[in-house]
């Protein structure tokens, strides 16, 4: 424990040459597996991209197949259209690179912040953020496989709130409002710049978003453009109603049928529980109640290391309201997992959130197929492990950000309310 925490500097200094050594090799070896990985979502990625540019309804299979990618919006185009002018191999490699990218301003973005609340922490920033990595691992581990783009995604809308928080709005609206574009599973994020007396900003992120989902119309034609979103639109809400997410004759063309207990949203886990209306309405209802307690989070912390607990209990908020949730949209959680670990190495009365932390590992990262194998993992999987586990995430986010902050510096640079 003394090599991991040493308090001598040039200790801490070879720890950290060490650590960023284990990184890179991580780094190269994600790369490389990437680099040989098949088919995916990579793939699927550049099809979409390639009927985009050519002015075909990206959605549609040619050959007759199933739809493709129906819970993406068409805004998704800007960033399967280039992907598509790329071959397939160097298009995995320089996507793989980006999310190596990701996690090194992901860590970036920690250091800030625990420099700012965390002060005693802040020198062993790289061990909170290893134990982070090791939380999020498994989610990692698959977001990272065939081109997903969830660690991307989510690593540009935290800089975008840090940057909103920071003075500079226009820069931090734009970085919120391309990922959104792109996936807008974590939209409810935006609630939390007018929650924090940031209305200008996000009235600039939402006209910045409007901005993204009509740019590619440019290319595409603006009619046909129209018709594809109000086409998307239809389909969302309509699987927004099934109430029997396994029944494929329900889930419209292009949406995932959940047959084998992969989605873990809060929809997905009561529908096994409950299926049928009355399952559809509680988890509507719980989806709500999610978002309203992040939001009662963001309000209760005011300032300081409060503020940030709330503004990031809506990730885990954010991940049970979607009525899609795979294990690789979790890769989203790596900052708050690190921010976790930076607060129970700083408390002197961390036993109850290291018990939590560590049975967040055992029963979601631990067991994974590689160790139970595949018949176990999939138990787990409909048993909506994950599902209850980020809800345990969201109540202690929550809790955290309602405790009373030590107090802070005047240019400590929190997410203050405007005067």
């Amino acid at each position: 424990m003394h090599w991991l925490l040493p308090d001598d500097p040039a200790a801490r200094q070879r720890r950290d040459r060490t650590l960023l050594g284990l990184f890179l090799v991580a780094a190269l070896l994600l790369v490389a597996r990437a680099a040989r990985k098949q088919d995916g979502v990579l793939v699927r990625n550049q099809e979409w991209g390639a009927r985009f540019v050519a002015r075909q309804d990206p959605y549609a299979d040619p050959a007759g197949g199933p739809r493709l990618h129906g819970p993406y919006p068409p805004s998704y185009a800007l960033v399967c259209a280039p992907l598509s002018r790329l071959p397939e191999q160097p298009a995995r490699v320089a996507w793989a690179l980006a999310q190596v990218g990701a996690l090194a301003a992901s860590y970036v973005l920690l250091r800030r912040w625990l420099a700012r609340g965390w002060p005693t922490v802040a020198p062993h920033a790289p061990i909170a953020f290893a134990v982070g990595l090791v939380l999020a691992g498994r989610y990692l581990l698959r977001d990272t496989a065939g081109g997903g783009g969830n660690l991307l995604y989510a690593t540009a809308v935290l800089w975008g709130l840090e940057l909103v928080f920071a003075g500079r709005a226009v820069a931090g609206a734009l970085l919120l409002a391309l990922p959104l574009a792109l996936k807008p599973n974590f939209a409810p994020l935006l609630l939390v710049l007018p929650l924090r007396g940031r209305t200008s900003a996000g009235v600039l992120a939402c006209a910045a978003l409007l901005l993204c989902a009509a740019a590619p119309a440019v290319w595409f034609g603006s009619e046909p453009w129209v018709a594809l979103w109000r086409r998307w639109l239809v389909d969302v809400l309509a699987y927004g109603s099934v109430v029997d997410l396994a029944r494929a004759d329900l889930v419209p063309d292009g949406f995932p049928v959940d047959v084998d207990g992969m989605n873990q949203s809060l929809r997905a886990a009561l529908g096994r529980v409950a299926p049928g209306t009355w399952g559809l309405w509680v988890a509507r209802a719980g989806g709500l109640a999610a978002l309203a307690a992040a939001a009662w989070a963001t309000l209760r912390g005011r300032n300081g290391r409060g503020a940030w607990f709330g503004a990031l209990a809506f990730l885990p908020a954010a991940l049970l309201a979607s009525p899609i949730t795979w294990k690789a949209h979790h890769a989203a959680l790596l900052v708050p997992f690190a921010l976790l670990a930076a607060e129970a190495l700083e408390r002197r009365r961390a036993r109850p959130l290291w018990a939590f932390l560590a049975a967040y590992w055992l029963s979601c990262g631990l067991l994974s197929e590689e160790l139970i194998g595949k018949a176990w993992k999939q138990a787990l999987q409909s048993a909506s492990v994950v599902t209850w586990a980020t809800l345990a995430l969201l109540v202690v986010s929550c809790v955290l950000a309602s405790r009373p902050a030590p107090p802070v510096r005047a240019d400590a640079g929190y997410p203050r309310d405007e005067p």
